[in-house]
C-alpha cells in the first residue's frame, strides 16, 4: 500500500521551456526554473515517490537528465503530449515510464489528459494534468477528478493524500447541499 503522505503527484512544469526554440507561451525563465526546483526539494524527500503526470521537460535529452538529477524523490513518469525525448533518456531518468497508471486499491487513475480516461470503472477517480495554458482559472476539482498541474499548486507537487482530500471535500460539500435541500444522495461506489 502506498504511503499517501509520502507519495506526490504533479505535472506540467515544462522544464527548460525557456530554451524552447519557438518560445510561444513560456512557462518560466531560467531563474524561475531554479525556484521551482527549490520549491520541489523543500517538500519532496529523497526517498519519496512522485507520480509525474506528464510534460516534464521541453528541452533536450541532456536537459531532461540534468533537471531530473536536481529533483528529490523516486519518480514514475506518466507521459504527456510534450514528453517527446528519447525512450532511453526517459528510462534512465525515471523508475518507470507509462501512458497511464491505475492504483486499484484507491480506485484511481493517473493520466495526462483527463478526456483520454476512457473505460472508467464505477467510482474511479482521475488525477490529471494538461490544463494550464491559456487558462486563468484553475480547472474545477470535482468529487472524482483533480488537475495537478504545477501552475495551480504553487509550482510544487502535492501529496496523494492532499489530492484525495480535495476531491473528498467537494463530495462532502455536495452531500451537505443535498441534505440541506432535501435531495436524496447517491453513495459513491467503492
Amino acid at each position: 500500500m502506498l504511503d499517501l503522505n509520502n507519495t506526490f503527484v504533479t505535472s506540467d512544469h515544462h522544464f527548460r521551456y525557456w530554451t524552447h526554440p519557438f518560445k510561444l507561451h513560456c512557462e518560466s525563465t531560467e531563474e524561475e526554473e531554479l525556484e521551482h526546483i527549490a520549491l520541489w526539494n523543500g517538500i519532496v524527500g529523497k526517498d519519496d515517490l512522485v507520480f509525474y503526470i506528464g510534460d516534464f521537460c521541453d528541452g533536450t535529452d541532456h536537459d531532461l537528465q540534468e533537471i531530473r538529477r536536481q529533483l528529490n524523490g523516486r519518480m514514475i513518469l506518466i507521459k504527456g503530449n510534450h514528453d517527446k525525448n528519447s525512450d532511453e533518456a526517459y528510462h534512465q531518468a525515471f523508475e518507470d515510464v507509462l501512458e497511464e497508471k491505475r492504483i486499484d486499491e484507491l480506485n484511481l487513475r493517473l493520466i495526462h489528459v483527463k478526456e483520454q480516461a476512457e473505460d472508467l470503472r464505477p467510482g474511479e477517480r482521475v488525477i490529471y494534468g494538461h490544463q494550464h495554458r491559456g487558462f486563468y482559472l484553475r480547472p474545477a476539482t470535482t468529487s472524482d477528478s483533480i488537475c495537478v498541474c504545477a501552475k495551480w499548486h504553487g509550482w510544487k507537487p502535492i501529496t496523494l493524500a492532499e489530492a484525495l482530500r480535495q476531491m473528498d471535500a467537494v463530495e462532502s460539500d455536495v452531500r451537505k447541499r443535498m441534505i440541506k435541500s432535501g435531495t436524496p444522495s447517491v453513495q459513491r461506489e467503492k
